[in-house]
């Protein structure tokens, strides 16, 4: 209960929902009884409840799923009880209907309302009257409404700055990787033993990518339909396809890193057909490594998402990682042992690839900006 008070975070946002959803049931409960005396008023607050969403597109587009989602469960039931009547045979007929409606994909995740309220409507006998239908659909129209007007005054506020941190965040992470590696590897042969805890973290930059995409997806639907974003003042600062392109561009870095510690991992392993590669080559590789860690600090100390144009850092950095890549593979070639070639130029390729797909990191984010 502390973090609630102390700082943003999951536990704010669970409290912001739960407040969200006690004052809409009880909206929906309230609106709905001035309206209408109904057996069928539990559907207020229940729709409601149902549709209370963190961000307010996503409790409109829930709404309109729902109550499309319930018009047809009830439209089903209608048919059999206004018809047939409370017969066993229509019942699992219509709701067997209902259940292959369901599956629809314009209905969401709200598809599954169709056969409960079918199934509701008809085992209750409001299928068979058209007042109890109508009270029903008329109180999960108010249930609804009052999600979405909840959702409306209580908007989540916009911080595409929590996006933007997500980005530099993954770029640190990739930094504090490499800067470690290069001290490993400028002790040579010694330095490896950290090899399999090179690979966890280099693996675990998957997820890194893909919680900073949620985390842009997320603030990017929180500024569809907010009328924040009417109030005055500039407006949330931010580019969600930039972020995105940062993270992409960062993501394929990544992979270029796995692939380094794999490289070096089968090389120094007893089931290879390479001999290792030796002192001199490590510790000439260190200061590349060293190279990409720098070009990594650049993007998040220049914050390069936020960016226009290139930061002058990052362009040193990648000017001189591609250079230095460039000539360790001539200095190779002069002098070239060929039974460890293979595998000095796979890592001399994901070195020279990483430092590409910083750059193209960067020229990603201006074309999508434009």
């Amino acid at each position: 209960m502390r973090r609630v008070f102390e700082r943003r975070g999951h536990e704010r946002e669970t409290a912001v929902l739960i407040l969200k959803c006690a004052v809409a049931a009880t909206l929906a409960l309230g609106v709905g009884t001035l309206l209408m005396d109904t057996q069928q008023i539990g559907f207020a607050p229940f729709s409601a409840l149902l549709v209370v969403r963190p961000s307010v597109y996503g409790s409109v587009l829930q709404s309109g799923r729902y109550v499309a989602a319930v018009v047809a469960g009830a439209l089903i039931a209608g048919l059999g009880g206004l018809t047939v009547g409370p017969e066993l045979w229509i019942f699992a007929l219509l709701v067997l209907f209902a259940l292959v409606l369901g599956q629809a994909a314009v209905f969401g995740s709200q598809g599954s309302q169709i056969p409960v309220v079918a199934a509701f409507a008809l085992a209750g006998g409001t299928a068979a009257s058209p007042g109890d239908l109508g009270s029903l659909l008329a109180m999960v129209m108010v249930g609804a409404g009052a999600a979405v007007v909840t959702n409306t005054v209580l908007a989540p506020a916009i911080r595409f700055r929590d996006a933007e941190n997500a980005v530099l965040d993954f770029a640190d992470g990739l930094r504090q990787l490499s800067g470690e590696m290069a001290e490993g590897l400028g002790r040579g042969n010694d330095g490896l033993a950290d090899l399999d805890h090179w690979a966890r973290v280099a693996d675990g930059f998957d997820d890194t990518a893909r919680n900073a995409r949620s985390a842009v997806a997320e603030q990017e639907e929180r500024a569809r339909l907010n009328p924040r974003r009417l109030l005055g003042g500039r407006g949330p600062q931010g580019d969600p396809d930039a972020y995105r392109a940062w993270i992409s561009a960062l993501g394929r870095s990544s992979r270029h890193l796995q692939s380094v510690v794999r490289t070096l991992r089968y090389s120094t392993g007893s089931g290879s057909r390479f001999p290792e590669p030796d002192d001199a080559f490590l510790r000439r590789l260190a200061p590349l490594m060293d190279g990409a860690a720098d070009a990594f600090r650049a993007v998040r100390d220049a914050e390069e998402p936020e960016r226009s144009s290139v930061s002058a850092d990052l362009r040193t950095c990648l000017d001189a990682g591609a250079s230095g890549v460039e000539r360790a593979r001539q200095e190779l070639g002069e002098d070239r042992d060929r039974d460890r070639w293979p595998v000095y130029s796979a890592l001399l390729t994901d070195l020279d690839r990483l430092f590409e797909e910083l750059r193209e990191g960067h020229e990603n984010s201006a074309r999508d900006r434009g």
